[in-house]
């Protein structure tokens, strides 16, 4: 039984990612999955996915680089406000400008960067390095 779906999908990454594998398959899909992979594409941690209709929740099949050292979920998913989110990346992030944090913010799923620079907080989701 699955309880947080986005918590499986970032252990199966990051297990995949220790065994060397070229592309993983991520089941089942939800919205906020597809998200983080299109964060996690763009900022060059993952290469190409695509959904897979299976006739059931579907599929994500996710090519990997060999980039990600560490990916796990947040959880509890504290909120944050815009002036703390220095203190979360010291918390989370090995390193000053090294990784990203993926926040739920009032104008969508995006980075801690991109939080910084419109000025809002969130409720943090999960981090990557």
């Amino acid at each position: 039984m699955l309880l947080d779906p986005l918590a499986d999908a970032f252990s199966v990454l990051k297990n995949a990612e220790r065994a060397g594998k070229k592309d993983v398959l991520i089941y089942p899909v939800s919205k906020l999955i597809g998200i983080c992979l299109r964060i996690l594409q763009a900022n060059g941690y993952i290469g190409e996915f695509e959904f897979i209709d299976d006739g059931r929740t579907g599929k994500f099949r996710v090519q990997l680089l060999g980039r990600i050292n560490k990916c796990a979920v947040i959880k509890p998913r504290n909120s944050v406000k815009a002036k703390k989110i220095e203190n979360i990346e010291k918390l989370y992030l090995p390193a000053i400008n090294f990784g990203i944090i993926i926040m739920s913010t009032p104008k969508g799923v995006m980075t801690h960067n991109n939080a910084k620079e419109y000025n809002i907080g969130g409720r943090l989701l999960a981090y990557v390095y």
